[in-house]
């Protein structure tokens, strides 16, 4: 597993921290509204549209257990590192199950995360990290907070600590980072009934860079896992050709520029890759590995 560290790259790229009552359920990290909910005004939006544009420059943020809602196990635990997007608006354009969207009334605001994991052994801020107080959460139950003095501490704390991908955060159906803030009313744009098609045009491609060393050395750590052979994540298939397999993103090129690591990626044979993403309802969402292995073995 990654360090902090390793996925973050310096303190420099976290913005800071934010209490929250749970687990991430959803990719998404909701706010309060400091306006008129009913206008949708500026102030409406206030707290999602500036941590959307600190997240440019800070893309990640630390949660931490605190507020009203937390519960005692909970409560002072440090949970999860997080990717904001610079894509904001309102919660209930975001959050797909009804359940949670009525627990999150009193915060009608959110914007959109790319990645959530989860910090191992959720260590405490007082018992596990050495912290005096839980001074550090002060200003962050309806914002984020970045105070650099305890910004440091909490740096050094944590830098080494492992971290996992929680995978099972699915992203958001058909969801691109646009790389840039921008106000989302719903994930799904509106389409034309109907449209000219069949003329000829000339059209430049462009096309999203992938680093092959990357694929290379992701497929060397499978065969080192499995004795000189490298086993195909889905089916077991295994051979000791890399050409017979493909380094597969969990996470679709397609949603945007990232930072890739080899936790990023599952080696596949061509027939479970491609099963992975003709089968997902969503092109951006191929398949779980796990979903895939049932479906494949099932099969």
């Amino acid at each position: 597993m990654p360090s902090l560290e390793e996925v973050t790259g310096s303190l420099d790229q976290i913005m800071g921290v934010k209490a929250v009552w749970g687990r991430s359920s959803e990719p998404v990290m909701c706010f309060g509204s400091r306006g008129d909910e009913a206008k949708k005004n500026a102030a409406h939006f206030q707290q999602a549209r500036a941590t959307a544009e600190r997240a440019i420059e800070r893309p990640y943020l630390i949660t931490i257990g605190g507020g009203a809602e937390v519960g005692a196990e909970l409560r002072g635990r440090v949970l999860e590192l997080v990717r904001v997007t610079g894509v904001f608006g309102e919660t209930k354009a975001f959050v797909r199950d009804p359940d949670l969207m009525a627990r999150l009334a009193q915060w009608p605001v959110s914007v959109v995360l790319s990645e959530v994991y989860r910090i191992e052994g959720e260590p405490l801020l007082i018992e596990d990290l050495g912290f005096a107080d839980k001074n550090i959460l002060n200003n962050a139950y309806d914002g984020v907070r970045r105070d650099e003095a305890y910004m440091a501490q909490l740096w050094e704390a944590l830098r080494d600590h492992e971290v996992t991908r929680r995978w099972e955060v699915l992203p958001l159906p058909g969801f691109r980072d646009p790389g840039k803030v921008e106000m989302y009313g719903s994930l799904y744009p509106n389409v034309p009934a109907g449209s000219a098609e069949g003329q000829k045009v000339l059209k430049l491609m462009r096309q999203a860079e992938r680093d092959r060393d990357l694929a290379k050395a992701v497929k060397e750590l499978n065969r080192a896992r499995n004795g000189g052979k490298i086993v195909c994540e889905g089916c077991d298939f295994s051979d000791e050709s890399g050409a017979l397999f493909d380094a597969h993103h969990r996470d679709p090129l397609g949603k945007g520029p990232r930072w890739s690591k080899p936790e990023s990626f599952a080696v596949l044979c061509p027939t479970c890759h491609r099963w992975c993403h003709c089968k997902a309802v969503d092109v951006l969402q191929p398949l779980a590995i796990p979903v895939l292995r049932a479906a494949r073995f099932t099969a």
